[in-house]
């Protein structure tokens, strides 16, 4: 493991006492993902546009955009991980053929809106796959499927670096020899902890999970004109 890896896991573990979210609670470092779940729950609760960052056409129309830009096509398999209440989703669904969107998120309550958005937008005909799920990539309901293009808006911004890298090693499986895993994140120096569900990483902690688990890395930023100024990057397995 790098030293840039091993030193943003020794700063987490000191950081799991900081100034705290009031709907955030957690006990321990391994309960991070059911607190956040709850947590994305009770915002949705509130606002379901909202609950994702807001931004909603904007965002979700930069989303298609980007894709298509990069080669995105209708007859493509899209899996959206943290699909969330579908502020992108929505349009990829429909911009797709029937069945070739998969998405999930750790929310019940996000994959609830979700589903209930996809009826009332007239979707269901896309016979698009969205299901809640804790176990992330590894989940038994994408076991032997393999996608286009894997896609995570604003999920690696509230995960810790264990969980970021659990995404490294388990992507593989799921990518064919073109396909192509673009997701965000939040840059910094150093990796930074704000509140309780937002993190900031520097470019080098992407760069040596790359090399480290098989993949080619780029930086498309500059074609990604996030609105909060999120970082935007290009995964493929190394040839």
């Amino acid at each position: 493991m790098t030293d840039v890896i091993v030193a943003i896991k020794r700063i987490i573990k000191r950081l799991i006492t900081r100034r705290s979210d009031p709907q955030f609670k957690r006990a321990n470092h391994q309960d991070y993902l059911n607190a956040y779940a709850e947590f994305v729950n009770k915002r949705v609760a509130r606002d379901p546009h909202e609950a994702i960052g807001g931004y909603w056409e904007e965002l979700g129309a930069l989303q298609l955009q980007f894709l298509k830009a990069k080669g995105l096509q209708a007859s493509h398999t899209v899996l959206d991980i943290g699909c969330g209440t579908l502020r992108g989703g929505r349009l990829l669904i429909d911009f797709l053929e029937p069945k070739k969107y998969t998405g999930y998120d750790i929310s019940q309550a996000a994959v609830s809106f979700a589903r209930e958005l996809i009826a009332s937008e007239g979707l269901e005909n896309k016979d698009p796959r969205v299901f809640w799920s804790m176990k992330g990539l590894a989940d038994p309901e994408l076991r032997r499927m393999k996608f286009d293009v894997l896609w995570a808006q604003s999920v690696f911004t509230h995960l810790e670096p264990d969980y970021i890298e659990q995404h490294m090693a388990q992507c593989g499986a799921l990518m064919h020899e073109e396909s192509k895993f673009f997701f965000t994140y939040e840059e910094a120096d150093q990796f930074r902890v704000e509140r309780e569900v937002d993190f900031a990483y520097p470019y080098s902690f992407f760069e040596e999970l790359a090399k480290q688990y098989g993949f080619q890395l780029r930086d498309l930023s500059a074609q990604y004109p996030h609105p909060r100024g999120q970082r935007i990057l290009e995964l493929r397995r190394s040839k």
